[in-house]
């Protein structure tokens, strides 16, 4: 059973309110490029919600269960993109943690909850200062869960001017909680979502250069309860599943209220990126099946809503179907503010390119990972299969994405040699490569790399020549690539072949004569490094070129 179609509620707003919003989000997709300045320094409002899955995510899933209803997330999907494919971490501090970073949790050792982000790392609050030589006033208004122990001036001590909100994981009480602010603590009594959204409300209104509000909310993260009666439309709450709904149209709701008191030309310059930190928790998860929610690498656990509108988003309702991970955020905000990155910056791929159409790289692999019982288990991905690995008990699923997005019919028992067993021995490669080292096939600048995935200490060597090799590899695949052992070759065409194996210098490393269609040779005795296949058809005449890595 496939669920990844999108549904819509009917919903009821006054309309003011929301022709208002339409009116000036829509003004932003003719308006955003008039200026150059307003187009180098646009505002940019990253909010992220915290426990909600694309399950309960207007515009992700069919199928029968209870939805909120969630004008403002519309009208943001209706006036941008909506990107089918987002991976986050299946718990909250490692989703904050790699959008804070640029980096997976391997990298920040921020792997499950609670976790601490060290200081070593550069955040995006920093990189943004440096990039734009302290051009943008920036903020983190919510949730912070990135600090050990209860260390109040963590979010400072990480670049933010200003804070103001809860450090730990979350409240014991919506309407009674602790709140921080720049270091100092105080109790406030007043509903977290709205006290969340004045502030931001505030704070914005108080800024005079371009501004980066981090707005973290709480919601719809437990304790499940009913929201002030003005903020939700669902009928009752009589159960936590019904509570949880009229939480999401409560923040939904004051997501509306945040966007309506942002003066219009601020608005009109204002990038809107909104993302979920991971799944929704498995004891109320609508679709998918049991255990599959927060906490896991499944679809359901890692598989986010994740929608950009605004400024230099010129996409109007458009979905796009591009892997993208939360650590993307960080490299695509440098970019937004105007840097000029190699790819990107550390495991973060800009996705930049994606909001206006143009030209660029995206993913060849999403990839997650979580601590379960302090073993590391982790999730990848490509435009349609994906691995599950348990590295310690050596326990694997794998599954086809195109057909059974909710993760029923484990492939594991059925693979046989071809095809699908090299994709997975492929994703084992990738993911051994960037948990130890840096991807070479990121289309990122990252580690010791000389060029976007080549040279240093653990990728093939740039080609350096003024020319270079023009290949036609449609009449023959290699798989996997890289290789580590085996490599497999299958020819479009049944026929009588010599296959020719040479270093980027030219010289011969192995030649073969093979007929039929199908060939497999070990190449454990060559080197790591790049190399050209050459494979030529006694039948046609024709000679077809690739490139491959060895491992």
């Amino acid at each position: 059973m496939n669920l990844e179609a999108p549904t819509y509620n009917n919903y009821c707003l006054p309309l003011i309110s929301i022709f208002k919003r339409l009116a000036i989000i829509t003004s932003i997709l003719g308006l955003a490029f008039q200026s150059s300045t307003a187009q180098d320094t646009p505002n940019i409002l990253l909010i992220i919600s915290d426990d909600l899955g694309v399950d309960y995510s207007n515009g992700y899933h069919e199928g029968n269960g209870l939805m909120p209803t969630t004008p403002t997330l519309d009208e943001l999907r209706s006036t941008g993109i909506t990107f089918e494919n987002a991976f986050a971490a299946p718990v909250c501090s490692p989703t904050r943690a790699a959008i804070m970073s640029g980096k997976y949790g391997n990298k920040t050792g921020v792997l499950t909850v609670p976790g601490h982000l060290e200081l070593i790392h550069e955040s995006i609050f920093k990189a943004l200062e440096n990039q734009t030589s302290g051009l943008y006033s920036d903020a983190v208004i919510g949730k912070w869960h990135l600090a050990e122990g209860n260390n109040l001036d963590h979010p400072q001590e990480h670049g933010v001017d200003y804070f103001s909100g809860v450090i730990g994981g979350g409240v014991q009480d919506y309407f009674s909680w602790n709140k921080v602010v720049n270091g100092v603590s105080s109790t406030s009594t007043q509903y977290i979502t709205s006290e969340l959204t004045d502030d931001a409300i505030d704070w914005i209104n108080d800024q005079d250069n371009p501004w980066f509000l981090w707005l973290a909310e709480t919601a719809p993260h437990s304790p499940y309860h009913t929201p002030p009666a003005d903020l939700y439309t669902i009928n009752n709450t009589d159960n936590e599943r019904r509570k949880y709904v009229a939480m999401i149209e409560a923040l939904d709701h004051e997501i509306g209220r945040l966007l309506d008191n942002i003066p219009a030309d601020d608005l009109e310059n204002t990038v809107i990126i909104y993302i979920g930190d991971n799944g929704t928790p498995n004891n109320i998860l609508r679709n998918y099946p049991n255990r599959h929610g927060k906490g896991s690498v499944y679809q359901g656990g890692i598989r986010v809503p994740f929608l950009v509108s605004g400024a230099g988003v010129n996409r109007s309702g458009e979905r796009e179907a591009a892997l993208v991970h939360v650590a993307d955020i960080y490299a695509t905000i440098l970019e937004i503010a105007g840097a000029d990155l190699p790819g990107g910056k550390f495991n973060s791929l800009s996705f930049k390119h994606l909001l206006d159409g143009t030209d660029g790289s995206t993913r060849d692999y999403n990839y997650s990972e979580t601590l379960m019982n302090d073993t590391l288990v982790y999730a990848i991905r490509d435009n349609r299969y994906k691995l599950i690995d348990n590295t310690e008990n050596f326990q694997q699923e794998f599954y086809d994405l195109l057909l059974d997005s909710l993760e029923t019919n484990d492939l594991m028992g059925n693979i046989t040699i071809g095809e699908v067993s090299a994709i997975k021995e492929d994703f084992e490669l990738e993911a051994l490569q960037i948990r130890n080292a840096w991807s070479c096939r990121d289309h990122i600048q990252n580690g010791d790399e000389e060029g976007i995935d080549c040279g240093g200490t653990y990728c093939a060597p740039c080609i350096t020549e003024t020319t270079e090799l023009e290949t036609r590899n449609d009449c023959f695949q290699i798989f996997p690539n890289p290789v580590k052992n085996q490599l497999q070759l299958n020819a479009s065409n049944k026929g009588t072949y010599t296959m020719t194996i040479n270093d980027l210098k030219g010289n011969l490393i192995n030649k073969k004569q093979f007929s039929g269609s199908e060939f497999s040779m070990e190449i454990n005795d060559i080197e790591s490094g790049l190399y050209i296949l050459e494979l030529y058809n006694f039948q046609s005449k024709e000679t077809c070129i690739s490139k491959f890595i060895k491992h």
